[in-house]
């Protein structure tokens, strides 16, 4: 990736395509910058697929980019990943990739989702919320909700890494029983990062996958 550029299409590689984009002011300079999501187009990374789901499987790399904007107009690099950006790497599975956001307050918001037309019968979204201080995106907060669509039983993770509090909301979309709700309180020395992270849901985290 290179280290600046003037727009985003000047930035993205030759040979890449953008899977989704945001813009935002991340740092508070009152300067906007640049979220964005790229995927490599090797043919050779492209497998065919004779099965249920889509013709093909397109496993080239992803790439999770931010740009900080600055004065001048362009924008220089501060965070590429290689490995937060999920692959599609199933042919019954739609794209997990819901995209960016970034509020007023500088908070970046990624967004999944898992859904599967055939092979599971679980569906699930995924927030993660990151906030720029340290010189690094720290992760603030996380939401899921889980649901299984024959069973029709649902879980929902909401986590506060600030206050260091976790809960839990379990029930039923089949049915009319009240939901469940528990709390947990944790212990947390350092807040997760991008970079700590690495791959979203491989990192066990108080009996969760994040």
């Amino acid at each position: 990736m290179p280290n600046k550029g003037k727009t985003l299409e000047k930035i993205i590689p030759h040979n890449w395509k953008l899977l989704d984009s945001t813009t935002g002011d991340l740092n508070k300079d009152g300067i906007s910058d640049l979220v964005f999501a790229i995927q490599k187009t090797t043919k050779e990374n492209i497998k065919l697929n004779e099965g249920l789901g889509t013709d093909t499987i397109d496993l080239n790399p992803r790439i999770l980019a931010i740009y900080f904007g600055t004065e001048s107009g362009a924008f220089r690099k501060k965070l590429v990943s290689e490995d937060f950006i999920i692959l599609r790497d199933s042919p019954t599975m739609d794209e997990p990739l819901e995209g960016f956001s970034i509020n007023k307050k500088g908070i970046l918001d990624i967004n999944f989702r898992f859904w599967y037309s055939a092979g599971s019968w679980s569906m699930s979204n995924h927030k993660y919320r990151f906030r720029f201080q340290n010189n690094d995106f720290a992760l603030i907060g996380y939401e899921s909700n889980e649901a299984h669509r024959a069973s029709g039983e649902t879980t929902d993770y909401s986590i506060d890494f600030l206050t260091k509090k976790m809960k839990i909301t379990k029930g039923n979309f089949s049915n009319n029983n009240t939901e469940s709700v528990e709390w947990k309180e944790f212990d947390l020395e350092k807040l997760l990062t991008v970079k700590s992270i690495k791959k979203p849901f491989e990192l066990e985290f108080h009996g969760i996958y994040l």
